[in-house]
């Protein structure tokens, strides 16, 4: 008897806690084929953005200025059409789970079109608006920055209906279980975007033309392939008659139904981002400097949880769609575990290295000290609770619930953060740290609702095909 409970004790100490204790719907290497090219993804956006900002910041401090200024704008949008996609790629992976594949092509279809007219429709009122749209965003600039601001602009807004087919694309891939896709055209875009960008800089020497041309030939071309892929016969669900379009009331209510409420969260949370930005920037400059440093470094810690966000989404979806809310239940405790263990790994790393790598960048000692406080409470806070308060809404929304996470993220950004930054700031002094700490305590406060939501299981019955 006492061999038989050591036995157990030990093979329980020695269990591996990357392995699900008993399989469902998905295997451990279907979760390991979906997550790691994700990774892989996110890993090489961060690293080839930074190549991009170095690339770009060589064309002369205003059209640095003008296009910063439009890549607010432009982050704004691609947001949104991300949280767009979204809903296309959840309602797939309910069909999915659902097994019927005829109304999981009808919704790859549908996201699509409903979508690409959204996007063009954008476009189309902001190249009519452009100089009124932007004078409204960002007052009275520079004439020149203007200019710069206003040609970028122009050719991004080119752009925009492309990103839409590659994120719906991207999603409806992750849907079924195939992330290998997105990663592969996410890489050849950013590559060729790269590529066409050196050349049109550094060779024909058209500035800021140069940096909006290459963006709208990389997504023009990849967009290309995307749909491709998505009518290939070689996939489980694929769009059919491309040409022919139907409309489809029940479907598109379906997919904006999740994708509006998940698209209105992201843009008041960018805008959120907009308002803290001016509160930062009255700080001075040694605390501009720190915020800027910090932020650059803040992708080393979240790309893990970028990564099991787009994961679980899918995998919570197909759960739903076949019904198997325990399941769901199972497999998004999993992935938290998984979650916090590699978090913790990576963000403490963070915290040990960050003083040397700080040291490569030409920093006062004022902005050298203030950098590594936040970042380290950035890292602390990942550790702590950033896969409750980021993560786990990620499974609601593969269930549907996207209006109560639309509802606390929002209460959550204004009440919380922004509100708390300027008493933290502002009331009690404490500048750059106490926007920082106000981020740390709404990812706190949210943390405990969505957790709380999750254990109500009142997600379980929302009910979305």
């Amino acid at each position: 008897m006492r061999s038989i409970i050591g036995a157990t004790m030990k093979s329980n100490i020695l269990a591996n806690p990357f392995r699900l204790k008993q399989e469902g719907i998905f295997t451990d290497k279907m979760i390991a084929s979906l997550l790691i090219p994700i990774l892989i993804e996110e890993i090489m956006i961060a690293v080839i953005t930074i190549a991009d900002t170095a690339m770009v910041a060589s064309v002369g401090e205003t059209a640095v200025a003008g296009i910063s200024l439009v890549a607010t704008v432009n982050n704004l949008i691609k947001q949104m059409l991300v949280a767009l996609a979204t809903g296309c790629g959840v309602v797939i992976a309910q069909y999915i789970g659902k097994k019927d594949l005829t109304e999981a092509g009808n919704a790859m279809k549908t996201g699509l079109y409903s979508i690409l007219f959204l996007s063009f429709s954008v476009s189309l009122v902001s190249f009519i608006f452009k100089r009124s749209f932007l004078s409204a965003m960002f007052g009275h600039v520079e004439e020149d920055v203007f200019k710069n601001a206003l040609l970028y602009f122009s050719l991004s807004l080119v752009s925009y209906p492309f990103l839409a087919i590659y994120h719906v694309g991207a999603a409806s891939f992750r849907a079924m279980g195939n992330s290998r896709i997105p990663m592969f055209c996410s890489f050849m875009m950013m590559g060729m975007d790269l590529l066409i960008k050196a050349i049109l800089i550094y060779g024909f020497k058209i500035g800021v033309a140069g940096a909006g041309i290459s963006t709208i030939t990389a997504t023009a071309f990849v967009s290309g392939i995307m749909l491709l892929f998505m009518t290939s016969y070689k996939n489980t669900v694929r769009i059919k008659d491309i040409i022919k379009i139907n409309v489809d009331f029940p479907m598109i209510k379906r997919i904006l139904g999740i994708g509006i409420p998940n698209s209105i969260e992201k843009g008041f949370f960018q805008f959120g981002l907009l308002i803290l930005q001016r509160l930062t920037a009255s700080f001075g400059t040694a605390a501009l400097a720190a915020n800027a440093i910090a932020k650059s470094l803040t992708p080393i810690s979240y790309t893990l949880g970028a990564t099991f966000s787009l994961g679980i989404i899918n995998i919570v979806g197909q759960c739903m769609g076949a019904k198997k809310t325990e399941q769901a239940v199972m497999y998004t405790k999993h992935m938290l575990k998984i979650n916090y263990i590699l978090g913790f790994i990576v963000n403490a790393c963070c915290i040990i290295f960050a003083p040397a790598i700080l040291k490569g960048y030409n920093l006062s000692e004022e902005a050298y000290k203030l950098s590594y406080i936040v970042f380290s409470m950035y890292c602390t806070g990942s550790m702590i609770i950033y896969p409750l308060s980021t993560v786990l809404p990620f499974a609601l929304r593969g269930a549907g619930d996207t209006k109560f996470t639309m509802m606390v993220s929002t209460i959550s950004m204004f009440g919380a953060r922004i509100g708390l930054a300027y008493v933290f700031a502002r009331g009690m002094g404490m500048g750059l740290i106490g926007v920082w700490l106000s981020m740390v305590t709404e990812w706190i406060a949210k943390g405990i609702v969505f957790l709380l939501r999750f254990n109500g299981g009142k997600w379980k019955e929302i009910k979305v095909v």
